[in-house]
């Protein structure tokens, strides 16, 4: 049986306006669930339901065998970090970590071996002293993890708690939480905004659109598997191009040239996909080739992002070459498997081709 269940969760605040809707998941023992999606899809609301901050307005949400809807947040034993650290401020980083236990009545020589044990394994045992308003912003983050896993919690639930850090200190914060999981075992529900985030850290991925699940799977499945455009168009760096293509005949046209579907196709207008680094700049097997001409060249050290249009649609090319920006055309190959397809009126993956 899962560790987590959530049945039909709703959550709204008027009769109109559903911010989760009818969302079903199965969470098991020791996962680390990754929930991403846009502004105001509903991400931190989910997790907040779970945690018991908010209430939900239907369905059912059971831990480790329990339903949970009428039981308070501190009697759940879920451990919850922030963005923002919510630290006590007037107390130390000891203080900071042996607060909750001290609630508890746990002993002093537990308490005392819990914090020295949880400091040495966030290398902040040298910090112990010293005020929130004394550390970085990492320190910070580490001190809000330490207190969260030294309760031993059931579940532990992350809501964008790297935001505030720079690129640097979050590359290095993603590799430590995602070996402290590995290390602890603890099952992790981590909501972000950060795809990168959710790629790197997750067993499974969400993708949570309009209070809606858009797709659950494994990074990799993700990545390769888009059920829907939205899922194409939202993972990925750069996003995948979409084209909005006509079908005639059972074949579309794309820079001019015919691609026929091999797949009986009775809409109008049909989505294709492909991700920027499946756009070679060298011929290769099976390959069609493309000249087009170069709107923009964006280099990131060592790739390129070059842009270019079609019908009005941005195409996005991405390639380990370091071209020059005066350069105004090139040639582009596309391999057909490569595409992706989806339903014009349903948005929906149609076929791996």
């Amino acid at each position: 049986m899962s560790y987590l269940t959530l049945k039909n969760i709703s959550k709204s605040y008027n009769q109109k306006d559903q911010i989760i809707k009818d969302l079903s998941l199965e969470v098991q023992r020791g996962e680390f669930i990754v929930i991403v999606g846009p502004s105001g899809c509903g991400k931190s609301t989910l997790l907040r339901m779970i945690a018991g901050l908010e209430t939900i307005s239907s369905g059912k949400i059971i831990i480790d065998s329990k339903t949970v809807n009428q039981i308070p947040p501190a009697k759940r034993d879920i451990a919850m970090v922030f963005q923002n650290y919510a630290l006590y401020p007037h107390m130390n980083v000891e203080e900071n970590l042996s607060y909750g236990l001290k609630n508890r009545k746990i002993s002093k020589d537990e308490i005392s071996k819990r914090v020295n044990e949880i400091s040495k394994l966030l290398q902040i045992d040298e910090l112990l002293k010293r005020k929130p308003s004394q550390l970085s912003g990492g320190q910070k983050q580490r001190v809000a993890m330490g207190r969260a896993i030294i309760r031993k919690p059931k579940l532990f639930l992350f809501d964008e708690p790297l935001s505030n850090l720079d690129a640097k200190l979050r590359h290095q914060m993603r590799i430590e939480i995602r070996k402290l999981h590995d290390k602890l075992g603890i099952t992790s529900i981590y909501v972000t905004h950060d795809q990168v985030e959710a790629m790197t850290l997750a067993d499974r991925i969400i993708i949570l659109n309009q209070g809606k699940i858009e797709q659950i799977g494994t990074p990799s499945e993700i990545y390769k598997k888009p059920k829907t455009v939205f899922v194409s168009k939202f993972m990925g760096t750069p996003p995948m191009n979409v084209l909005k293509l006509a079908v005639e005949k059972n074949s579309l046209t794309l820079f001019n040239k015919n691609i026929p579907l091999k797949i009986n196709y009775e809409n109008d207008y049909i989505y294709v996909g492909i991700r920027a680094e499946d756009i070679a700049l060298e011929k290769i097997k099976e390959s069609i080739e493309f000249d087009i001409y170069i709107d923009m060249i964006e280099h990131l050290g060592s790739e390129s992002l070059i842009y270019t249009t079609i019908n009005k649609q941005q195409l996005v090319i991405k390639s380990n070459h370091f071209l020059e920006k005066k350069e105004s055309s090139i040639k582009i190959y596309i391999d057909p498997n490569k595409l992706y397809f989806f339903d014009y009126k349903s948005l929906k993956n149609c076929t791996n081709l």
